[in-house]
């Protein structure tokens, strides 16, 4: 009976024990969870535009929403001529954010050129989600001013570190998957600054963008002369060739074609007549807006000649105008990103004005690039290694598909070529769009409706 009494005393003391030890623990857990609480921010529930107002170098203009976000705003942001250099001077660059939510993904598009505050991209629509747009540096609205201009400081790494920067301003506030996306010279600066800030984005969508080797990479002639069938290859050559024959009967139309739109041509115009017609031949299959039956033949009036023409080229590109603004696109490719060879062997008896033909004619300013190859490479080849989590989308019928970058097996990117697109293709007309749908909704662990 004792024995079984203090066996029954000690189970309680036991027990009270336990019991105690348990509360003490609740209690140093509850005293924790209270500091933590006090040490831990409450959630910003402020506006975003107060929220953005108070970013560092950052100027803020409410705008209309143009795409049916509930704000948008056009930030101009400062940035550091030289990235490398805190001291550098300045310069302001355009940028166009369109709000969604700050719980939603964000789609982010450098663009290689200029942006508006209409400038959209595929992604934005189909996810519903926020939208950021970036002019590229040393175009219009993203200039240094005349006094800092330096060409030297125009180079994929210092757009790349432009780019770097905003994610780095916007990221709190949108803390959400980020997919960056851009077409053409777009899809470029978004790979290019893949390579350079790899942790920037979840994934990257790069449409017909193409990796250029020297400042006339010869991959462009066998592709375009892949293109269509023997007869519309005929078809091209021939019209070139009458085209130039003929320079003297339509080059009065090529000139005044210039007046009649409120441009001013100051280019020599035999140069630059000659020089649209050899980009006929590139242009015609880059937006196809004509098909191989609608070449004029040997029977046609000189009118009929330029209106075709004048259908496939974008005659603007010669005019004073956009030669001042693609300038640094001309630069760029020139040191760094590339240029396509000019196919002349069906022409070069006719051309008597230009004898090496280079994108050098379409510089304005008193420069003298010098190309390097060495950040191209780099790119490509840690694309090919380290680049995971990218789609690559290229038209077959797009000549700078010729320039398509290629995949080793060594990352889990995916590259699609729509057959009979061009150099506008997208998402939506792949297909194998679900592929694409697919693979982004598992990098990103998002649903996507489309």
């Amino acid at each position: 009976m004792i024995r079984s009494y203090r066996i029954l005393f000690c189970m309680q003391r036991k027990n009270t024990m336990k019991e105690s030890t348990i509360k003490h623990l609740v209690f140093i857990l509850f005293v924790v969870f209270l500091i933590a609480c006090q040490d831990e921010e409450p959630p910003d529930t402020r506006p975003i535009k107060e929220k953005l107002s108070d970013l560092s170098g950052v100027e803020v203009t409410e705008i209309d929403p143009p795409h049916g976000h509930v704000y948008a705003f056009r930030l101009d942001i400062t940035q550091p001529l030289d990235h490398n250099n805190p001291g550098s001077p300045t310069f302001t660059q355009e940028v166009y954010l369109h709000h969604a939510d700050e719980s939603s993904p964000m789609v982010f598009g450098p663009s290689g050129y200029g942006v508006s505050e209409r400038s959209n991209q595929e992604l934005a629509g189909m996810l519903k989600c926020n939208l950021i747009t970036v002019t590229h540096r040393f175009f219009t609205d993203s200039e240094p001013s005349p006094g800092d201009w330096d060409w030297e400081f125009l180079t994929i790494e210092q757009a790349a570190a432009d780019h770097h920067h905003i994610v780095d301003l916007l990221d709190d506030i949108y803390s959400e998957v980020w997919i960056s996306s851009g077409a053409s010279k777009s899809g470029q600066a978004v790979l290019f600054h893949k390579r350079f800030y790899p942790d920037d984005v979840e994934a990257t969508v790069a449409y017909v963008a193409p990796i250029v080797f020297g400042t006339k990479d010869p991959r462009f002639t066998a592709h375009l002369n892949s293109l269509g069938d023997e007869e519309c290859r005929n078809k091209l050559e021939q019209y070139e060739r009458n085209m130039l024959i003929e320079r003297d009967s339509i080059i009065p139309l090529f000139e005044r074609w210039y007046q009649d739109n409120g441009l001013v041509l100051s280019l020599d115009v035999n140069e630059a007549y000659e020089y649209a017609v050899m980009e006929y031949h590139f242009a015609f299959w880059q937006y196809h807006r004509k098909d191989c039956s609608t070449i004029p033949g040997d029977e046609a009036t000189y009118q009929e000649m330029f209106n075709h023409f004048e259908e496939v080229m974008w005659l603007p590109y010669f005019s004073d105008y956009y030669l001042y603004y693609y300038e640094p696109y001309v630069y760029q490719a020139l040191t760094e990103t590339g240029y396509p060879v000019y196919i002349t062997e069906h022409i070069d008896d006719l051309l008597l004005y230009v004898t090496d033909p280079g994108a050098e004619f379409f510089l304005v300013s008193d420069i003298d690039p010098v190309y390097d190859d060495t950040k191209i490479k780099d790119i490509n080849e840690w694309l090919q290694s380290y680049g995971d989590n990218i789609i690559y989308i290229y038209g077959e019928i797009d000549p700078w598909t010729a320039a398509m970058f290629e995949l080793t097996g060594e990352t889990n990117a995916i590259r699609i070529i729509q057959p009979g697109a061009d150099h506008r293709v997208k998402i939506a007309d792949l297909d194998e769009k679900d592929l694409v749908i697919e693979t982004l909704e598992e990098w990103l662990g998002i649903d996507i409706n489309f």
